[in-house]
């Protein structure tokens, strides 16, 4: 009998699956959950899948709950969206990554369901067994905005619906590493919840450069962190981590200087300055003259809610 999983082994599989060969399981057409006990044994003989224990099952019902130390039981007695169940590996079927956010809506405070729409939509997965050092791997992206968008407004009757979409309105596709959603979070969440308020910007969005505005006789593309298309500003985490080599500075200061000839405004922002609030509040100043949009007086209470949405962010 098949083992449905959800919720945080869910998110145990699509963090440490390699993405493209995951994605490749069949999409089942099921929409009901299994009506009977499984049987747990086989989980204390070994755990076939390298999944933490407990494990996290889906079951259509009270009756079907498996009272086991190896197992934490969900009940979900409605129906699902077709394709919301991928075949992970023997007897074993998945959340999809829609389903698997939807879930963990339910289970995450707002900001951290807005954390994982990014990784989940992005080019990374947090992973510090992998990558003790940096935290998180490279790969390809699990889901996207306008995939969970149209996930969602299926899965109407599904607990967590309403909390996902709203998340929903602050995740952007493309991000390379967590801390771009970090930055921008920091900017684009609403002054309630310790934002600037910001509109949207396109992560790593393309940028090209014509031969005229370099010695090259082709085109060249650079890719923007942050980038507001409308008004050409380009926001660059700096790392120290992986920026700090004599080439990649050098590298950097041709970018800056090519893209500055061509009218894109860049603005590098560094973790030092991500966490202290004042000079985070020059960096949203400047951005606010570039966009054309008025900051609200920092007032004690937005500081107050600054901070903690920076704990949050950076625990």
């Amino acid at each position: 009998m098949d083992w449905f999983i959800g919720h945080q082994s869910a998110l145990q599989f699509w963090r440490e699956a390699l993405a493209e060969s995951a994605l490749a399981g069949k999409r089942l057409r099921t929409k009901t959950l299994p009506r009977k006990p499984l049987d747990a044994s086989s989980l204390y003989e070994g755990n076939p899948w390298f999944l933490a224990l407990p494990l996290t099952i889906l079951v259509a019902s009270g009756s079907a709950r498996k009272e086991a130390r190896s197992l934490m039981c969900h009940v979900s007695s409605g129906e699902f969206p077709q394709g919301s169940f991928i075949r992970g590996d023997k007897e074993l079927v998945v959340s999809s990554p829609e389903l698997c956010f939807l879930q963990m809506a339910s289970e995450l405070n707002f900001v951290d369901l807005i954390k994982l729409g990014y990784e989940f939509c992005g080019n990374y997965r947090l992973d510090k067994l992998s990558e003790p050092e940096q935290g998180f791997r490279k790969d390809i992206p699990l889901t996207s905005v306008a995939a969970l968008k149209f996930y969602l407004n299926k899965a109407a009757g599904l607990k967590g619906r309403k909390n996902a979409s709203k998340a929903l309105r602050y995740i952007a596709d493309g991000a390379a590493s967590p801390m771009e959603p970090v930055l921008a979070m920091m900017l684009t969440l609403p002054y309630r919840l310790g934002g600037y308020g910001f509109e949207m910007p396109r992560l790593n969005y393309p940028i090209e450069i014509g031969p005229k505005t370099q010695l090259s006789r082709s085109k060249i593309t650079y890719y923007g962190d942050l980038y507001w298309p409308g008004a050409r500003v380009d926001i660059e985490y700096d790392s120290d981590a992986f920026h700090s080599t004599p080439d990649r500075i050098a590298a950097d200061s041709i970018r800056r200087t090519t893209l500055n000839s061509t009218g894109v405004t860049v603005i590098t922002v560094s973790r030092k300055q991500i966490i202290s609030n004042s000079r985070m509040r020059e960096v949203a100043k400047v951005l606010s003259k570039k966009l054309g949009k008025r900051l609200q007086p920092p007032m004690p209470e937005f500081t107050t809610r600054n901070l903690r949405l920076l704990k949050q962010l950076l625990p």
